[in-house]
């Protein structure tokens, strides 16, 4: 968690035309510290919200999802732990900090495997394959991936 801590404590206000940059020059730490591939974790940031910090999505079932990393609320609680309230998950280094500590962790669950990477998103099967169709697509189109 000390990830998270550092993501609170460096994190400061980015305007939507700084995000991109910010959130590039926070990869590689972010990847690097959680032991998560960077060309994964920047597709995922590009599949939930095409990279744009300021997203807020309300779902079906009442949740809400926040930032460029769509952090979903059921994990507010924690974050909460390390002082990262739903507002700094709008600063796209929090948001990718706590992305790549978020699939680190369903991926020791899930495994290094597609599942496991789409667990990122969703566990319930029909969804986390259509995530991850949706990350290779990324993969394919930035030229990581063919």
């Amino acid at each position: 968690m000390c990830v998270l801590t550092w993501a609170h404590a460096a994190a400061h206000a980015q305007t939507p035309t700084e995000a991109k940059p910010a959130a590039d020059q926070c990869l590689m730490p972010a990847a690097q510290r959680h032991g998560v591939n960077p060309h994964i974790l920047r597709a995922i940031l590009q599949v939930e919200s095409g990279m744009r910090p300021h997203v807020v999505n309300r779902n079906r079932n009442g949740s809400i999802d926040v930032g460029m990393a769509q952090i979903n609320s059921i994990h507010f609680r924690e974050l909460s732990q390390w002082g990262i309230t739903p507002d700094r998950l709008l600063d796209p280094c929090v948001a990718t900090h706590v992305a790549a500590w978020h699939l680190k962790r369903v991926m020791l669950v899930h495994g290094n495997t597609w599942f496991g990477v789409a667990a990122y998103h969703s566990v319930t099967p029909v969804h986390n394959l259509r995530y991850q169709g949706l990350v290779r697509q990324e993969l394919v189109r930035t030229g990581v991936w063919r």
